[in-house]
């Protein structure tokens, strides 16, 4: 990187010394990253029931990703749902008991807090049954799946990788110096190697630090949505200087 980055700076050297950069393009390497990829986990230890999409596969927000065998917090659920009833009913009984004067404020108040004990206990349940199911955050496509059906997980291992493939972004690595004229919003052309297409892009932020050792900076270019790219692919950015530099 250290040598690419000062073959840069001397290819802007000259063209700045030699008077050349009047509407000269600037090309620096870019890799085209996804602004949306995650590995889900299981957030319960269970066993594996289906997995309904392969590597590859697309998917919208809110589709299956991942179901996970829920008969244990089914059961649990209806256990303490079962409980929740009757800590009610116990609850209700104080009450009335208590307006004919037959308890004390203390048995009311022991059963109204069994009663609220036995809620939050069924609203666990109910969260870990909802974490049986894995669904996609937004929409994307599976790049792996990290476990098979059938097998028995653990708590918060890795089940899947997907990735989004709408909105993505390319990052370019160019010479500091480059800074005195690069500016957010300044469009560029991107060359991608793997489908010789040439996609419009733009800056979209200049990460400010520089690179003590390859005096270097990061720049990130937005994409368009529908540009048909892969994140991975590398391509070759074009920068139009201003005639002024």
């Amino acid at each position: 990187m250290m040598r690419k980055a000062c073959v840069f700076a001397l290819n802007a050297s000259f063209l700045l010394a030699s008077g050349a950069s009047f509407g000269a393009d600037y090309e620096a390497r870019a890799v085209i990253n996804a602004l949306d990829r995650a590995i889900l986990s299981g957030e319960i230890a269970a066993k594996v029931d289906r997995l309904p999409l392969r590597p590859g596969d697309a998917f919208v927000k809110g589709d299956l990703l991942v179901a996970l065998d829920c008969a244990l917090y089914e059961a649990q659920t209806a256990k303490v749902s079962a409980e929740v009833k009757g800590a009610r009913i116990k609850r209700n009984n104080a009450q009335d008991l208590n307006a004919l004067h037959s308890i004390g404020a203390l048995d009311v108040a022991l059963a109204q807090s069994e009663y609220s004990q036995s809620l939050a206990e069924l609203r666990i349940a109910k969260l870990n049954t909802e974490r049986c199911e894995i669904h996609a955050p937004w929409e994307g496509r599976v790049v792996s799946l990290l476990v098979n059906a059938h097998e028995n997980i653990r708590q918060q291992q890795a089940l899947i990788e997907i990735v989004g493939d709408r909105q993505l972004e390319a990052e370019v690595v160019v010479p500091a110096a480059w800074i005195s004229w690069l500016t957010v919003g300044m469009p560029l052309q991107l060359q991608v190697d793997d489908v010789a297409a040439e996609v419009e892009a733009s800056v979209a932020t200049i990460i400010p630090a520089i690179d003590t050792v390859s005096q270097t900076v990061l720049v990130r270019v937005a994409l368009p949505v529908d540009s048909n790219l892969i994140p991975g692919m590398s391509a070759i950015a074009r920068f139009d200087v201003p005639q002024a530099q």
